[in-house]
C-alpha cells in the first residue's frame, strides 16, 4: 500500500536509521560544542550501523541519557524500520530535561490528572504522554535555520505548533527553547541542539511557557469563536483575567471531578425534562398485562426455529417445563460462538454467570415461583453498561481492561426479573458507530455491510437469532440506526424512562436505554421491566404509562410524514386507525447542529483527560471522535448555551406540532429526523416493514437482502401509543419474524 509523505516521516521516526541519527546528532552537536567534533567526526565514521549498537556507543554520555532513556521507553525501537524521508529534530539537552523537571514544569500524564508536574525522571518515563512528547520535537523535512524565514510556524508530528523566530543577529528559537546549534547534517537529516523542553508548561499559570498570553494571543482565540469583536485594550484585560482567574479555576475544576473518564460520577445539577415541565406523574402506575401464550405452544424440533421464538413463547416453554434455562444458555451461547468470527458482535462471553443464573432460574421454576416473563429468558447487554466480574470495555483499547464493582440498575432490574446475561455485545468504540477494538461488527441481512451505529452488537446478535433480546443506548441514532440496518425491531423510549447509572455517558440530557427484540411485544415486556425511578440517575423518574396491551389503536389519530413508509401507513388504516397527513414544522435552521454541540461539549467533558492524556491517538477510527472533540474544545460555554435555548425553542415548536395527533410515522433514519427525536426525548419505534434486493447483486443470486423500516414517533411520554401502534401493525404482518442468512454467508 502506498504511504503518503508525512506516513513515511512518522514511520522513519520510530526507526532503526532515526534512532541512530537522533542519537548521532545528539552527540555530535554536543561534542562540537566542546570543540571536540573532529575526534567526534572520526568516531561516528568507525561506528558500526544498528541502533542497538549506536545506543550502547553513547551510553557514556552523560547529556543523551535522558533522550535515549525517553526513546528505549517509549519503546519507538521495537517498531523500527529504514525509510528515505528526512526529518528535523530539535533536540533538547539532559539539562534541559533536568532543569524542567526540578522546576516541576512538564506535564506528564500517568492514568489521571496530574495536578503536581513531574519532578523525576522516573515520573517523566512512566508518562502515557512521552511518545507525544518526543514527536513534538520532530518536523517533517529537511529544515536549515539558515534558510528559514524570520518568523515562521512548524507542526510537528505530535501535532503541535511551535512558532520558530530569528532575530537580527541570526540567533533562532523554537517555542520556548533557544537553538543552542543549529543545522547539523546527518545523511539526509539535520538537528538543532535547544536550551529546552517543548511544550514545558508554567505551574502557576497553566500554560506552555512559550505561550504568549496577551491581546493579540486572544484575538486569534476569539476569531476561532465567532467573538473578535473586542478591542486591543480589553483584549489585554481578557489575557490578564484569564490567566488570573479563569485558568486555575477550571484546573481546580477539572482536578476535582474530571476524572474517570466516562461520566459515570459528579452528574451536573442541570436536567433535561422533555415535558417542558408540564408532565404529571401522581397517582398510581398501571401494571401491563401481557399476553398469555401458556396454552398450544410446543418446543419445535430444531434449535434454530427455538432461537427465533419470542420472549413470551420461549416464557411458555419455559413454564410448561419443555425447555430448561439452563438449556436456553446453550442453544445461544453456541449460535453466538458459531456465528461471531463473522458478526463481531461479542466483546465478552460471560458463561460462568449464565451458568449461575441459568441454575438459579431453573430452581425456582421447580419450586414452584415464577419471576415473570424474563425468568430464564438469555440477553445481552451493551458493553456500555457495567456488570461486576466482567470488563466494561466502552469498546475502546485505552478501556479495554476495565472493571466496575457497582452494577447498571439495568442489570439489576434484569437480574431481579430471572434474566440470564450470556454475553457483553460491542458497542463502537466509546459508543461511535460500529468499529470498536475488536474489529467491525456486520449485517446479519448482509454481511457486507457493517451494522452501522453503537449499538451494533445488540442489534446484530438479536437480528441473527444469537440471542432473545438485548440492551441498547441511544445519545444521537445508536438505537436507530443499527435496528433499522440489520432488520430487527427496537424501541427507544422517552427521555428519562430508564436509569442511565453505571452505563458510559456521552451526553445526561441525551442518553436513553432500550430494547432490542423479536418482535415489539418483547420490547414491550422489557421496557417495562427497566422503566423507574432510580435516585441515583437525576433524569429518570416514575413515569405513568398506559398500558399498550391494552390501547385500542382504532380510537389513535396518527400523522404521516411525506418519507413515511406507505406500506405501513396503509396497513395501519386497514386496522381501522385515523391516519392523517402530516408535517413536522419547527423554525430551528437545523436540529443537527444543535444535538452535535450538546452531545460533543458534554461527551468532552466526560473525556476531557482521555484527550488530555493523548489517547485519542490510540482510537480506532482517528476520522471520528478525535476530530469531533478537538472541534468541541472551541465552542465556547456561551455558545453551549445558546444551543441549549435553541433546542428549547425547537421542543416547543415540536409539542406545538403535536397536538392533535397520537403518534406519527416516518422515516427512521433520517439525520434530521434522529436529531429531532433525541433533543426533544421523543420514543421512537423501529419496526421491520419488508426486504429488498441489494445492489448490484451477484449474478447467480443471493439470500442477502437490504431491509426496509420505518419509525413511530410520538410527544414524549407517548409510549405506550407508540408500543401499541407497532403491535397492530406486528399483529398481521411477518416482516419482524423474516430470518437473516446467517447460517451462508456466502453470497
Amino acid at each position: 500500500m502506498d504511504r503518503s509523505p508525512k506516513q513515511r516521516c512518522v514511520e522513519f521516526l520510530i526507526s532503526p536509521r532515526f534512532a541512530s541519527n537522533v542519537l548521532v546528532f545528539v552527540l555530535a552537536v554536543t561534542a562540537a560544542a566542546s570543540g571536540l567534533i573532529g575526534n567526534l567526526t572520526r568516531n561516528l565514521k568507525a561506528a558500526p550501523s544498528g541502533a542497538a549498537t549506536i545506543f550502547s556507543e553513547i551510553s557514556e554520555y552523560s547529556n543523551l541519557r535522558i533522550l535515549r532513556q525517553a526513546i528505549e521507553r517509549a519503546k519507538l525501537r521495537e517498531f523500527m524500520s529504514d525509510h528515505e524521508k528526512c526529518l528535523t529534530l530539535f533536540a533538547p539537552t539532559d539539562s534541559a530535561f533536568e532543569s524542567v523537571l526540578h522546576k516541576r514544569l512538564l506535564p506528564c500524564v500517568t492514568n489521571h490528572y496530574n495536578v503536581n508536574r513531574c519532578s523525576s525522571l522516573d515520573q517523566l518515563l512512566s508518562s502515557t504522554s512521552l511518545n507525544k512528547l518526543l514527536l513534538n520535537h520532530v518536523v517533517d523535512g529537511n529544515l536549515s535555520l539558515d534558510s528559514s524565514a524570520k518568523e515562521s510556524f512548524l507542526h510537528f508530528l505530535g501535532d503541535s505548533v511551535e512558532k520558530l523566530v530569528k532575530n537580527e543577529t541570526g540567533h533562532a528559537s523554537i517555542g520556548n527553547a533557544a537553538v543552542i546549534v543549529a543545522n547539523v547534517r546527518v545523511g539526509n537529516g539535520m538537528m538543532h541542539l535547544i536550551d529546552n523542553v517543548l511544550g514545558s508548561v508554567d505551574p502557576e499559570s497553566g500554560l506552555s511557557s512559550d505561550v504568549s498570553l496577551d491581546a493579540e494571543a486572544v484575538l486569534s482565540a476569539l476569531k476561532l469563536t465567532d467573538a473578535d469583536f473586542f478591542n486591543v485594550t480589553k483584549r489585554q484585560e481578557m489575557a490578564e483575567g484569564a490567566k488570573a482567574l479563569n485558568i486555575p479555576g477550571f484546573q481546580r475544576n477539572r482536578n476535582q471531578v474530571g476524572y474517570p473518564d466516562g461520566g459515570l460520577t459528579n452528574a451536573p445539577v442541570l436536567v433535561f425534562d422533555p415535558s417542558m415541565n408540564e408532565a404529571d406523574f401522581t397517582g398510581p402506575d398501571t401494571k401491563f398485562s401481557y399476553p398469555s401464550l401458556a396454552s398450544g405452544i410446543s418446543r419445535p424440533s430444531t434449535d434454530e426455529d427455538l432461537a427465533f421464538m419470542t420472549i413470551l413463547e420461549l416464557g411458555a416453554l419455559l413454564k410448561s417445563k419443555q425447555v430448561t434455562s439452563v438449556e436456553l444458555v446453550k442453544v445461544f451461547s453456541e449460535r453466538l460462538k458459531r456465528y461471531d468470527s463473522t458478526l463481531k458482535a461479542v466483546v465478552t462471553y460471560t458463561e460462568e454467570l449464565a451458568q449461575a443464573q441459568s441454575l438459579a432460574a431453573d430452581k425456582l421454576l421447580q419450586q414452584g415461583t415464577y419471576l415473570g416473563p424474563l425468568h430464564g429468558i438469555p440477553y445481552g447487554l451493551k458493553d456500555t453498561i457495567a456488570v461486576p466480574g466482567y470488563r466494561t470495555t466502552w469498546g475502546s483499547t485505552s478501556f479495554k481492561d476495565q472493571f466496575f464493582n457497582e452494577e447498571a440498575f439495568v442489570y439489576t432490574r434484569l437480574k431481579e426479573a430471572g434474566a440470564v446475561l450470556i454475553a457483553k455485545l460491542a458497542t463502537g468504540s466509546l459508543a461511535y458507530d460500529d468499529i470498536w477494538f475488536g474489529g467491525r461488527t456486520r449485517n446479519p441481512w448482509n454481511i457486507e455491510e457493517f451494522s452501522t451505529g453503537s449499538s451494533c452488537g445488540p442489534a446484530a446478535a438479536t437480528s441473527a437469532g444469537t440471542i432473545p433480546f438485548a440492551i441498547g443506548s441511544e445519545t444521537a441514532g445508536s438505537i436507530s440506526y443499527p435496528a433499522a440496518r440489520t432488520g430487527v425491531t427496537a424501541f427507544r423510549p422517552t427521555f428519562g424512562m430508564v436509569s442511565r447509572w453505571q452505563i458510559m455517558s456521552l451526553s445526561e440530557s441525551l442518553d436513553k436505554i432500550g430494547p432490542f427484540g423479536r418482535s415489539i411485544e418483547d420490547c414491550t415486556i422489557v421496557l417495562d421491566v427497566l422503566r423507574g425511578k432510580d435516585p441515583r440517575d437525576l433524569s429518570s423518574k416514575n413515569i405513568k404509562l398506559k398500558d399498550p396491551f391494552s390501547i385500542d389503536a382504532k380510537k389513535l389519530t396518527v400523522g404521516y410524514l411525506p418519507d413515511a413508509e406507505m406500506e405501513v401507513v396503509r396497513i395501519l388504516k386497514e386496522q381501522g386507525v385515523k391516519m392523517v397527513p402530516f408535517d413536522l414544522k419547527y423554525s430551528v435552521d437545523s436540529a443537527q447542529q444543535i444535538l452535535n454541540f450538546t452531545m460533543d461539549v458534554d461527551m468532552l467533558a466526560h473525556f476531557d483527560h482521555w484527550q488530555r492524556a493523548g489517547l485519542d491517538d490510540a482510537y480506532e477510527a482517528q476520522d471520528q471522535w478525535p476530530v469531533e472533540l478537538r472541534r468541541a474544545r472551541l465552542i465556547s460555554a456561551v455558545d453551549y448555551v445558546q444551543a441549549q435555548r435553541a433546542r428549547h425553542k425547537l421542543i416547543s415548536e415540536v409539542l406545538e406540532a403535536l397536538k392533535g395527533i397520537d403518534a406519527f410515522i416516518g422515516n427512521a433514519t433520517d439525520w434530521e429526523k434522529v436529531a429531532v427525536g433525541n433533543l426533544v426525548g421523543m420514543p421512537v419505534a423501529i419496526i421491520p416493514a419488508g426486504l429488498k434486493s441489494i445492489q448490484n447483486p451477484p449474478p447467480e443470486g443471493t439470500r442477502r437482502r437490504t431491509t426496509v423500516t420505518a419509525g413511530i414517533y410520538a410527544r414524549p411520554y407517548g409510549d405506550s401509543e407508540v408500543l401499541a401502534l407497532a403491535m397492530a401493525f406486528q399483529k398481521v404482518t411477518k416482516h419482524h419474524l423474516q430470518r437473516p442468512p446467517v447460517d451462508n454467508v456466502k453470497p
